[in-house]
């Protein structure tokens, strides 16, 4: 399938928040439309056929054709000479109306005979590895270049690639290769990777291998599934985590961690009534979250801030919450690397300076100190407790703040 390179810009309702103090004193403005970041956008083609044209003129001579769900990247928008709205793409234009900004990650194959995946955006940056054609890959949006980079790129969960060595995979083993909801967190337990392992998307080395794990990093065992005996063992894992939710390893490969422990700590005062409490001790890198009766419900390892960028203790609360949303950088004051993150999934923000907790998509150290000081989780783990704090976000709705309605309370222990 064709994938266009389009562009917008992006507005969203967010708080406006006065520097630490209004943080520290629980005060939070009205909501303003403010634009958070510059383009570009992910999107797709929303109804069942447009026109790529040459100018942002139905009279124009037309490029081509694009289809219903057709992946698109916004690189421009403006008002055409007829007064209405056009989305400008580097092959033409098409009208806005038919394009729609599309948040969730989707799988991609490699449509060149090689891709270099970079560790960041820019190509001044180390090449992680090379991926040939045919390879898969999950593509989680789309990145402008950083550090004078000019270019704009796909941002993978391997990393970040340019944008015309990708298509939608449409093949069964990608179809296979899908993200774990928020179901399985209370379930499942945690490994420690004992050896590089080979992850597929099926439990049969005939499968496509989509990336490797390397002792040091951790998943979170979902299911066990029985395929291919490799040396007489059959049994593989579908594993949750940060750059292949939703893939299967092989058993032999896994050791099982010891499962984190629940940490309690007293209720604030102020609490609302009615809710749970979210408890991160710093020392265990886990968070707990306990019931409105204080008790313990889940614990989960989860990776915390660097030395330089450490995440702050102190109580909090989980005053805005996005589905999808684009971190960066430029928004974080002692930030250690220019990074741009985009669609970054079950943000609860807890703290002015980008201060959150979310899912990663990027790395798998877990019970680690990996972030610049955020909290971590996998990706069922975020969904999971994304649904059970507050403000709830509404189905079809992107973000939400506790504006006049009550946060979930948040303690960051030593």
């Amino acid at each position: 399938m064709l994938i266009c390179l389009l562009r917008r810009t992006r507005w969203a309702f967010m708080p406006v928040l006065g520097g630490l103090a209004c943080a520290a004193l629980g005060l939070l403005a009205p909501p303003v439309l403010a634009s958070r970041f510059d383009p570009p956008w992910q999107s797709r083609v929303v109804v069942d056929q447009t026109t790529l044209y040459s100018r942002a003129d139905r009279g124009s001579p037309p490029v081509g054709p694009l289809v219903r769900g057709q992946v698109v990247v916004v690189v421009n928008e403006l008002t055409g000479t007829d007064g209405k709205a056009w989305t400008q793409v580097p092959d033409g234009f098409v009208q806005s109306s038919d394009v729609a900004e599309d948040m969730t990650p989707w799988i991609a194959e490699v449509s060149v005979p090689s891709a270099s995946i970079f560790a960041r955006p820019s190509a001044k940056e180390p090449i992680r590895r090379s991926a040939k054609q045919g390879d898969l890959l999950r593509v989680t949006g789309v990145s402008p270049g950083i550090e004078g980079d000019t270019a704009t790129w796909w941002a993978t969960t391997e990393g970040y690639v340019g944008l015309h060595t990708l298509r939608e995979a449409t093949s069964d083993w990608a179809k296979n290769w899908a993200l774990p909801d928020g179901s399985g967190a209370t379930s499942g337990w945690w490994g420690a990777i004992r050896s590089q392992a080979n992850v597929r998307t099926a439990p049969t080395t005939d499968a496509p291998v989509v990336g490797a794990l390397v002792p040091g990093d951790r998943v979170k065992v979902l299911d066990e599934l029985k395929g291919a005996a490799v040396n007489g063992n059959s049994t593989w894992y579908r594993i949750d985590g940060g750059r292949y939710a939703g893939a299967v390893v092989h058993s032999s490969l896994v050791s099982r961690m010891p499962e984190p422990k629940p940490v309690v700590a007293g209720r604030p005062d102020d609490a609302p009534p009615g809710l749970g409490t979210l408890v991160v001790s710093r020392s265990a890198a886990t968070l707990t979250y306990l019931d409105p009766d204080n008790r313990p419900q889940f614990a989960t390892y989860v990776s915390l801030g660097r030395a330089g960028v450490e995440t702050p203790q102190g109580e909090y609360e989980t005053m805005g919450k996005y589905r999808f949303d684009t971190m960066s950088s430029l928004t974080v004051a002692n930030a250690d690397h220019a990074y741009h993150l985009p669609n970054v999934p079950f943000v609860e923000y807890y703290l002015d300076g980008g201060y959150a907790i979310h899912s990663t998509y990027w790395h798998d150290h877990f019970g680690l100190v990996e972030s610049q000081g955020c909290i971590n989780l996998t990706w069922s783990d975020g969904e999971y407790l994304f649904g059970l704090t507050q403000p709830t976000v509404a189905d079809g709705d992107v973000a939400k703040w506790a504006i006049n309605i009550p946060a979930s309370p948040l303690l960051i222990v030593p």
